[in-house]
């Protein structure tokens, strides 16, 4: 073979000039494919070329996915034998790529010809896990995994193989173009609320994870999930048609299936499986010996040695104890309310106590007025005693084994909360409630400061802005509790910038950067040391959305090193 036939990217213009057709194959939305043959040494490949010749995106898709071709040594994924697509910059080019060629049907027909046994349509689904486990593990994301797109090398399910990259996202890949917040990435056979337009959750690999449970499903039912929830709210197990497929080919799994389908299909990004590895765990689980039914004796036996273990126990004990603390809280935050009068109102979210922690929320109010103190309440454990905090600040300790929250620790959240509520009253710098949404580090409540601690920090002020003349300061509760909940983006936050949360006027006095703007929903604004703003936006209330921008964020404006 010659030295050019050896090279990955040829420059060519036309494949006509090194390849032959030998077959014509369906191709898909982005290119026609066939099964070629090289003139030079009569290789064969996969060929697929560019529909799109003229448009630069798709030209630029096409080389993205070349890339991943090329970049990829991953078993299932056909390598790339040669392509053009690296000078999608010049339109004398008609962009071909050509790969390994996979002999055997897609999964669409491989299906078409008779329903598959659970046996290997697990082992279909767990192959294409495994392929999609090790692109995670490179920094790519498919986004379009679906029957089409898999094939099975000579019609065995244990060696499925994963084509068409178009749509795919690699963090490697050239910054020329990404994927705007406003197209629909993805495909139709399952639509996913995150490749949705608008969504800036487009790069998840989670996706993909929903895509192979689809592709479980389809092998089962023998139809398209087609979307997460349909118009009564049901997942695709869950809807008439796919009950009796499922129940015939699970037989006493159907349990185990129906909760994997439950993962594979929640509606939240955050409550999937949370990585392929995962989700092979869970399909190992779900073909796991099914254990012979006893009597109703020997079942609860069992249960009772599995529950009644020291751990269990301490468990126990601890959920028991976080929920004595919690319960004296109430008394105490109820009697100030009443030495201060009819002027003020007390109102309590609800509490919520684990093996971890119990906590629980009190806002205070004037009467026709906004609330102007929140107070957090837990109570945790450090070492051999109970620790019980108010906004993150101990007040008592108490140890575990014989815990009293008693007349000391009244006293304690007594005079912790009438300095706090004093406070909020006469001093005007005083934060607004929502500061209570930042947790482990408060914001500063004027940007002077903000700006002198930036100065000293060698960072960036992030101000979060509300406009006090709007409905609940612009929803200003609404989406700091979305948008600051995962600790991952509070931590990025704390680590990247100092933090202002401040009303409009502060920032209206130095720049204009929100003159424009509607504060119908509150907004963040980076502004430098010195209070020049850089960029501004609206206060998403999405966890996952909040902890992708907060790392954007970070990645472009990271904190002077010291020399």
């Amino acid at each position: 073979m010659s030295d050019e036939n050896a090279q990955t990217w040829i420059d060519a213009a036309r494949w006509r000039e090194r390849w032959s057709v030998v077959e014509n194959l369906v191709g898909g939305g982005q290119g026609d494919a066939f099964r070629a043959r090289r003139t030079a040494d009569g290789r064969n490949g996969f060929l697929k070329v560019l529909k799109a010749r003229t448009v630069p995106e798709r030209r630029s898709r096409f080389f993205r996915e070349a890339s991943a071709y090329d970049s990829f040594a991953v078993d299932g994924i056909p390598r790339l034998i040669e392509s053009n697509a690296h000078r999608h910059g010049d339109l004398a080019f008609d962009s071909y790529i050509v790969t390994e060629f996979v002999s055997g049907p897609t999964l669409t027909a491989w299906r078409a010809s008779a329903a598959p046994s659970l046996e290997d349509a697990v082992a279909v689904t767990r192959r294409i896990l495994r392929i999609l486990r090790d692109c995670h593990g490179q920094g790519c994301v498919h986004r379009d995994v679906k029957p089409d797109n898999v094939i099975l090398q000579d019609g065995d399910p244990g060696r499925a193989c994963l084509l068409d990259f178009g749509l795919s996202y690699h963090k490697a890949a050239e910054p020329d173009f990404r994927t705007e917040d406003g197209q629909e990435v993805g495909n139709r056979f399952l639509r996913l609320p995150e490749l949705s337009a608008g969504s800036v959750l487009k790069q998840d690999p989670r996706s993909d994870l929903s895509f192979a449970g689809g592709i479980l499903f389809f092998l089962i039912v023998g139809s398209h999930p087609d979307v997460l929830q349909d118009a009564e709210g049901r997942l695709p197990h869950q809807r008439r048609p796919a009950l009796a497929a499922l129940q015939t080919a699970a037989g006493p799994r159907l349990a185990r299936l129906v909760a994997f389908f439950d993962n594979a299909f929640e509606p939240v990004l955050a409550a999937r499986f949370s990585n392929a590895g995962a989700m092979l765990d869970a399909l190992d689980r779900l073909m796991e010996a099914l254990t012979a039914i006893g009597s109703p004796d020997d079942d609860f036996a069992a249960i009772r040695g599995v529950i009644d273990t020291a751990a269990e126990r301490r468990l126990i004990a601890s959920i028991k104890t976080f929920g004595d603390a919690i319960g004296h809280f109430g008394p105490v935050f109820h009697a100030i309310r009443d030495e201060l009068g009819a002027g003020f109102s007390l109102s309590h979210t609800a509490q919520r106590i684990d093996a971890d922690v119990g906590t629980t929320n009190y806002i205070w109010s004037r009467t026709g007025s906004d609330p102007f103190l929140s107070t957090t309440c837990e109570a945790t454990q450090a070492g051999d005693e109970v620790v019980v905090r108010l906004s993150g600040e101990t007040v008592h300790r108490t140890p575990i084994a014989s815990p009293d929250f008693g007349g000391q620790m009244a006293s304690a959240i007594r005079t912790w909360v009438l300095a706090r509520i004093r406070r909020a009253l006469v001093d005007p710098d005083h934060l607004p409630v929502e500061a209570e949404f930042f947790r482990e580090t408060a914001p500063h409540g004027r940007l002077a400061a903000a700006a002198d601690a930036a100065r000293l920090a060698g960072r960036q002020v992030l101000a979060f802005v509300y406009d006090p003349s709007q409905s609940e300061r612009g929803q200003l509760a609404h989406g700091l509790r979305y948008f600051l909940e995962n600790r991952r983006t509070r931590d990025t936050m704390n680590a990247a910038f100092v933090t202002a949360l401040v009303p409009l006027a502060q920032i209206a006095e130095i720049s204009a950067v929100l003159d424009d703007q509607s504060m119908e929903r509150s907004r963040w604004v980076v502004l430098d040391a010195d209070l020049h703003p850089f960029e501004q936006q609206v206060i998403h209330a999405n966890g996952e959305g909040g902890e992708s921008t907060m790392l954007a964020l970070a990645d472009r404006y990271p904190p002077e090193t010291a020399s």
